[in-house]
């Protein structure tokens, strides 16, 4: 972003504050519905996001241009029907100004047509479901987080050209596994893989054993084995293929970040090691807006922040900029959606934005690989960062 823009967004907002709001305005709370899970194998995710959002709101002293911002909390259970019928009340009855959510791509493909209908923004604040910004996109959902091609396409390019040319991938068998598989394939043979061998373990899998032993069977033919598992899927098979020995320097093991990073590395110890990631945050990141971040969630919380916990805090930052620069005037669709795609975020995984053209958003891909820190702490060492990545948004026309 350049200074002048930055200036601009920045007077932009302090201006907003100082004007007075439209009596319609005032005095009105500003809506927020989750579509988020609090149990079950996503709940992990959920409350990660949530964390991260609450954070956000409680910086911003819980308002935005002199609105109070009120968050409705439901537990989704990830589940389509009980979402789509979250979905429902939270529009017709709660009359919200945004939702968030949810975390699971087949969730969100089955809610796209109600929150379309609905004309309520849908601020995604995980599901990489690649259509609801490809063909299926919808001028009220923005997201926030990454698209399944997004995260996975870049680590396809980067394996190819630094690990070897031949493959094994290994995903949850549901949309989003699919998805994040196939984009994995289509960036490793771009850059001169071979078509990688494909295991599609059912979700919700915990015991890999039978995978283990077909890993071992191909030693020698693969060089790596990419892995989508979804939940605490991802550190168990990472886990049971090291320790049945079949890892090391002639076979890596690589994943999103989101397999591997502080959300599950005391689960994995050091089978966490030596993993190759890629992703749009990782914490080691060492910028000043970073450390502060990591430092005001740290004292919070009592943990390290992890992507998860920053999707939630990006969502909430990227909507309290939009009030603001809006005055607290919601009432105009198609201002709030300009300026949703107008604003640039200075966030803590680096500047983002929002494409106007899908609605998905604009942000570095990180490559690093696990670390064993001298202090005995797991992280990540950043290889390479692959700048402002668009997605494809195939087939969105708005």
């Amino acid at each position: 972003m350049t200074t002048f823009n930055r200036t601009a967004v920045a007077t932009a907002l302090a201006v907003a504050c100082a004007i007075p709001l439209p009596a319609a305005a005032q005095g009105k709370d500003i809506k927020v519905g989750m579509l988020l899970p609090f149990s079950q194998v996503f709940a992990v995710y959920g409350e990660a996001v949530k964390e991260g959002f609450d954070l956000a709101v409680e910086e911003a002293d819980g308002q935005a241009a002199g609105r109070k911002i009120v968050v409705l909390k439901e537990d989704n259970k990830e589940d389509p029907k009980v979402t789509l019928q979250l979905v429902r009340r939270y529009t017709k009855d709660d009359k919200v100004d945004f939702m968030v959510g949810p975390i699971a791509s087949h969730v969100v493909a089955a809610i796209r047509d109600e929150v379309d209908r609905s004309k309520t923004f849908l601020l995604v604040a995980n599901a990489g479901n690649n259509d609801v910004t490809g063909k299926n996109c919808s001028p009220y959902i923005v997201r926030t987080s990454f698209s399944n091609w997004q995260v996975n396409h870049s680590m396809g390019q980067y394996a190819a050209e630094n690990l070897g040319k031949s493959a094994l991938t290994v995903a949850s068998n549901y949309d989003s596994g699919r998805e994040q598989a196939g984009a994995f394939r289509e960036g490793f043979m771009q850059k001169g893989g071979k078509a990688p061998l494909e295991e599609w373990p059912a979700l919700g899998t915990a015991d890999f054993t039978p995978l283990v032993t077909n890993i071992r069977a191909k030693q020698g033919e693969i060089d790596m084995v990419w892995g989508f598992l979804a939940g605490s899927a991802a550190p168990r098979f990472i886990t049971q293929v090291t320790q049945a020995g079949v890892r090391g320097p002639k076979l890596k093991m690589v994943v999103p970040v989101y397999g591997a990073d502080e959300l599950f590395f005391p689960a994995m110890g050091d089978a966490a090691v030596g993993v190759m990631v890629s992703g749009h945050y990782m914490a080691s990141l060492d910028t000043p807006r970073n450390r502060a971040f990591q430092a005001r969630f740290q004292k919070k919380y009592g943990k390290v922040a992890h992507v998860m916990h920053v999707q939630g805090y990006d969502t909430a930052k990227l909507m309290l900029a939009t009030i603001e620069a809006l005055k607290g005037d919601l009432s105009d669709k198609a201002k709030v959606r300009k300026t949703l795609t107008t604003l640039q975020v200075d966030s803590p995984r680096g500047y983002f934005r929002i494409d106007p053209r899908t609605g998905n958003v604009v942000q570095n891909i990180y490559i690093g690989e696990v670390i064993k820190r001298a202090d005995g702490t797991l992280g990540h060492k950043i290889l390479k960062t692959y700048e402002q990545v668009a997605d494809k948004g195939e087939g969105c026309v708005l």
